[in-house]
């Protein structure tokens, strides 16, 4: 048990140990570094330095110069502000393997899904390769950050070509039906669909192009079917921005509440706006469709799309099955 306690000239001690019995001073009267050396002390520093730049120094710098030039800057800042209540006040060294799994079971704790702890981590070492790039801390400096929480398994949920129909027909919103749709025929991915804007189709061509992507999560130059060119002509004759998927004459940031709500008017469960693109790629592979026309559509490797879709082909491993046979075939 730890507590602050300010002594009569003004200083900060940290009371400890049995009954609070024991003390050691803070070297401050500012109640702000008291709270930074309180922080330290209990992950382990016998000498807490608040002079030292902080964990939350780092991620704000991080966030502040690096924010604005990532994929999802608002989901930087939802990491961040979870990380800063935990971390904000410590020094890397104090990022040791039993601090960063109590953050982890504080969140899971409060009902946060591992994937999303993951992630969260994930933009804890991310500040660190910032600052070091930018001479902000030694390579000897940045803590060892390993996974809290086991990898989630894979996506197994997709819909059905009978639950994309119930839920496009449940979108009562022009914006929610127009991100649901092109979510599974064009199958990108969330963040590409609502950046992608007019210029990036090719009318003549039937072509719509979701750009270059950010680091290795590429993005697809994608053919329109008929249903989705309809949709889509219809949908340019009333826009008002640049942006394809709209809302009230501006770009849209999420549409999982619009979304949740077409989900329960469908009646269906367990599907969510990520899952759109995996159920695109699904359909794709139980029509046989080869596994390299399914990559160049989900703008990824063939290999990571095998790995994920070949179960659903259905020749899958049939020819492999069928040699394993003792049963002599009839004459």
């Amino acid at each position: 048990m730890h507590q602050l306690w300010q002594h009569p000239n003004g200083t900060y001690y940290v009371l400890y140990g049995p009954r609070l019995r024991r003390r050691i001073s803070t070297r401050s009267k500012d109640r702000g570094r008291a709270e930074t050396y309180l922080s330290q002390f209990i992950a382990g520093a016998t000498d807490p330095l608040p002079e030292q730049p902080t964990v939350g120094a780092f991620l704000t710098q991080y966030e502040d110069e690096r924010g604005p030039e990532v994929r999802s800057p608002g989901s930087l800042k939802t990491s961040v502000a979870a990380l800063r209540p935990h971390f904000g006040n410590l020094l890397p060294g104090h990022l040791t393997r039993p601090t960063v799994k109590a953050f982890a079971d504080k969140r899971l704790a409060a009902g946060v899904k591992p994937g999303t702890i993951l992630r969260d981590v994930g933009v804890l070492r991310a500040a660190f390769s910032w600052a070091l790039e930018h001479k902000r801390i030694a390579k000897e400096s940045i803590p060892k950050i390993r996974n809290p929480v086991p990898t989630p398994k894979p996506r197994e949920r997709w819909a059905t070509k009978d639950e994309a129909r119930r839920l496009i027909a449940a979108c009562q919103e022009p914006h929610v039906k127009l991100f649901v749709t092109l979510g599974l025929m064009t199958v990108p991915r969330m963040a590409a669909l609502l950046e992608a804007k007019w210029s990036q189709v090719n009318w003549d061509q039937r072509l719509i192009d979701y750009g270059e992507g950010h680091g290795n999560k590429r993005r697809a130059i994608v053919p329109l079917n008929d249903d989705v060119l309809a949709l889509l002509q219809a949908a340019k004759q009333l826009a008002s921005t640049d942006y394809i998927v709209e809302y009230r004459g501006g770009p849209v940031e999420t549409v999982k509440n619009g979304f949740a709500a077409a989900c329960r008017r469908a009646g269906i469960e367990g599907v969510t706006p990520h899952i759109l693109r995996h159920s695109g790629a699904t359909w794709m592979a139980l029509a046989a469709v080869p596994m390299r026309d399914i990559a160049q559509m989900l703008g990824d490797s063939e290999a990571t799309t095998e790995r994920v879709y070949a179960k659903y082909h259905p020749a899958y491993l049939k020819r492999a099955a069928s040699a394993l046979q003792l049963k002599e075939a009839a004459e």
